[in-house]
This record gives C-alpha cells, sequence and structure tokens, in this order.
C-alpha cells in the first residue's frame, strides 16, 4: 500500500490562507445570527457556509446579507 505522507513544513506557508478562511467564515456566521438574510432562511444560509468552504461564506456575503435601510436627506440633519 502506497501512502502519501504530508510534510507539515509543507503546511506553513497555507497558514495565512487557512487563517483568512476561519475569519470569513466566523465573521460570516456571526453575521447571519446578528442580521437579517435574504433569500434563504438562517439555517440554511449556515448550512451553506459551514459545507461549502469557503465560497458559501463569499456567496452568503455578496447575496445573502439584507440591505440595511437606505439613508435619507432628513437623516443627516
Amino acid at each position: 500500500m502506497n501512502l502519501v505522507r504530508i510534510d507539515p513544513a509543507m503546511l506553513i506557508p497555507l497558514a495565512p490562507v487557512l487563517i483568512l478562511v476561519a475569519v470569513l467564515i466566523g465573521w460570516s456566521l456571526v453575521q447571519i445570527v446578528r442580521a437579517p438574510v435574504r433569500h434563504l432562511p438562517k439555517w440554511a444560509w449556515t448550512l451553506v457556509v459551514v459545507l461549502v468552504v469557503p465560497l458559501g461564506a463569499v456567496i452568503y456575503l455578496i447575496g445573502g446579507r439584507a440591505r440595511g435601510q437606505e439613508l435619507r436627506d432628513e437623516d443627516l440633519h
């Protein structure tokens, strides 16, 4: 049986990418809990973000977040 061995030193250059992906997923999950969402229920967005790493978080941030109310001129005075 021929097993492929991965040298741990080879993973060191990937550390920043893995950290950024973890932050992206964590931030997306916090936003799902705190803010309104569009197109899917919150539980479905949570599944998409967790199961489709990291594309699910990007899809949520682009299309799943509900937009806040737009400011009017009266709000600025």
